[in-house]
C-alpha cells in the first residue's frame, strides 16, 4: 500500500470563489447560507439557501462552450483548474494515463432538467435543446474533467446522496493506494437551487425556513446550497 497525499485544493461556494475566500470566511466564523437571491424562487415557501453569489459563467469560459456546460459542470471545472494548478501536475504525458477523476454529485444538471420541462409543460414547445442530454448528466462534472485537463484514466461520478463527494474522495483515495492510479482529480459538485427542486424537497417537509442548525433543540431542517470542492491526489 502506498501512502497518498493532497496537493491541490480548489473550491467555489457560497463562502468564496475560491479556497483562501473560503477559508478567510470560516475563520472569521461567517455563514454563507442567505435569503434567496433567485427571483424565480418567490413562489415557496423555502426562503434561504447557500446560492454562489455573484457568478458570471462568462467570466470563466468561452462563450462558445457554455451551451455544453450545465452550471454544475461549470463549478465542478472552476474547482478543478484551481486544484490543478496548485498541485504543478501535468498530466500530458504518462501520467494523464495514470490519472483518474471521480467526482460525486446526487442530483447533476439540474438546471437544464427544469429548463427542458418549462420548455414541455409551460411553453407547450415538443423540442427541447440538443444538448440536453449530456448537459443533464450526472457523470458530466468528471467527463469534463478528463477532457480540461487531457486525463485518461478512469472517470466516473459516484452518487450516493449527500455523501457523494466525501465516497468520491474515498474511492480515489484506495486507488492511488492500492495501485490502480497515481493521481486523482476528486471531489464533488452541485447545482440544485432550481425551482423544480426546490418545490420537491419543500415537499418532504425537511427544509428549515430560517437556517441551519443541526445541534441545536429547536432546529427546523436542513439548507441547501450549490458550488463544488476538489482535490489532486497522488502518491507520496
Amino acid at each position: 500500500m502506498r501512502r497518498v497525499v493532497i496537493t491541490g485544493a480548489g473550491c467555489i461556494s457560497a463562502l468564496g470563489s475560491n479556497t483562501k475566500e473560503m477559508w478567510d470566511a470560516l475563520a472569521a466564523g461567517r455563514s454563507g447560507i442567505g435569503p434567496n437571491i433567485q427571483p424565480e424562487l418567490d413562489a415557496i415557501q423555502i426562503r434561504v439557501n447557500a446560492a454562489v453569489k455573484d457568478f458570471d459563467p462568462e467570466a470563466h469560459f468561452d462563450a462558445k462552450d457554455l451551451p455544453i456546460l450545465d452550471r454544475y459542470t461549470q463549478f465542478a471545472l472552476v474547482a478543478a483548474r484551481e486544484a490543478v494548478a496548485q498541485s504543478g501536475l501535468d498530466f500530458g504525458g504518462d501520467l494523464g494515463a495514470r490519472t483518474a477523476v471521480v467526482t460525486g454529485a446526487g442530483s447533476g444538471g439540474m438546471s437544464t432538467i427544469d429548463a427542458a420541462y418549462k420548455r414541455l409543460y409551460q411553453d407547450g414547445k415538443m423540442r427541447v435543446f440538443p444538448l440536453t442530454v449530456p448537459r443533464l448528466m450526472v457523470s458530466a462534472a468528471s467527463s469534463h474533467v478528463t477532457m480540461a485537463f487531457g486525463i485518461r484514466g478512469p472517470a466516473y461520478t459516484i452518487s450516493s446522496a449527500c455523501s457523494s463527494a466525501n465516497h468520491a474522495i474515498g474511492e480515489a483515495f484506495n486507488m492511488i493506494r492500492y495501485g490502480r492510479v497515481d493521481a486523482a482529480v476528486t471531489g464533488g459538485a452541485e447545482a440544485c437551487l432550481t425551482l423544480g427542486a426546490l418545490c420537491a424537497w419543500q415537499s418532504l417537509r425537511v427544509m428549515a425556513t430560517d437556517t441551519c442548525r443541526p445541534f441545536c433543540a429547536d432546529r427546523k431542517g436542513m439548507v441547501l446550497g450549490e458550488g463544488a470542492g476538489m482535490f489532486v491526489l497522488e502518491t507520496y
